[in-house]
């Protein structure tokens, strides 16, 4: 909700801010980003915090813990950075690498929706690190803009510990903005801080910012993880800068939803050719297609893949390649 603030006082507690402790529950905002922005200094703030989305991402498919730290770090992550674009589209986040967690991506849409899914192999201990799971690879960010020919993407290496590591150094190398991530997730719950330094207007201003800057991102940098799992954007953002004079803006609400269709798999069907469709079912009795983020499940027999034929159905790019 809007708020604004005077010097040193806070204003704009969320009145559906929640804490759960022990059997005393008070209101919480979750499945919401919250953006807020200072008055006296040039640096805008996101937070975000998945419940139910999360839940529904964990209901498809029972992931080791360590995987599942890095999905809902990863789901955080994305809903912020795609709040920080003005587009019509959707912004994905994907990890692929040749270790034992092979792919992990995440998709968040203009239309305030997210979903997420991650491929792994054999048994992986709990306290198992990014680097540990991934071994070599890249963390890519793809923004697919309805009506542009072509996507943007940015790409940076496994070379940080954490995904919030991973996109500080992306802000830092290709947007070089001053930038500051703080995630974190478990089996309840997702939720994440983001601080930007925005560009400053007037060249003679520019030791103020980076004191301010100095200033606002130690005291972010003080957030614990449990924090960022329990509190409301009211609660955490006064805790963190009420000597600051931080004001809120418009929030957000959050959602799960997946955008595989019968139509899709069957466009991913054509492309495999008429002959290579028909011999694939009489070798298999039938085409099976679930789809990863939501293990919907698709059926085709051999009316069905004969009938797609016989409609010269348009062959289309398939939206990922997770449809198969």
């Amino acid at each position: 909700m809007p708020g604004s603030l005077l010097p040193g006082i806070f204003f704009g507690n969320d009145m559906n801010d929640t804490t759960t402790t022990g059997n005393n529950t008070t209101d919480f905002q979750s499945d919401n980003l919250q953006r807020f922005i200072f008055d006296n200094a040039p640096v805008r703030g996101e937070w975000v915090h998945l419940q139910e989305t999360w839940q529904q991402v964990l209901s498809q498919r029972d992931y080791p813990k360590a995987v599942q730290k890095l999905l809902g770090e990863m789901m955080a992550a994305a809903a912020l950075l795609a709040a920080t674009v003005k587009m019509k589209g959707r912004l994905v986040l994907q990890i692929k690498s040749t270790g034992p967690v092979s792919l992990l991506m995440v998709e968040c849409t203009s239309e305030d929706t997210l979903r997420a899914f991650a491929q792994w192999q054999g048994d992986i201990d709990d306290d198992a690190a990014l680097t540990e799971v991934t071994g070599e690879g890249h963390l890519a960010i793809t923004i697919e803009v309805e009506g542009a020919k072509q996507p943007y993407q940015g790409v940076v290496g496994i070379q940080a510990d954490s995904i919030a590591g991973l996109l500080e150094a992306y802000f830092k190398q290709s947007e070089q903005l001053d930038t500051r991530i703080w995630l974190s997730a478990d089996e309840a719950s997702a939720a994440g801080l983001f601080l930007q330094q925005l560009p400053s207007e007037d060249e003679m201003s520019n030791h103020d910012d980076e004191e301010n800057w100095s200033r606002i991102s130690q005291l972010a940098a003080t957030v614990t993880a449990i924090e960022l799992l329990e509190l409301g954007a009211g609660t955490l953002l006064h805790r963190l800068f009420h000597e600051e004079e931080c004001r809120l803006l418009a929030d957000t609400d959050l959602s799960f939803a997946c955008k595989c269709s019968r139509e899709k798999v069957a466009a991913t069907i054509n492309l495999l050719g008429k002959q290579d469709a028909l011999d694939l079912v009489e070798d298999q009795g039938s085409i099976e297609v679930a789809c990863e983020f939501c293990n919907e499940q698709y059926h085709f027999d051999k009316v069905d893949v004969t009938q797609l034929f016989a409609n010269e159905v348009v062959a289309t790019e398939p939206e990922s390649p997770t449809l198969h």
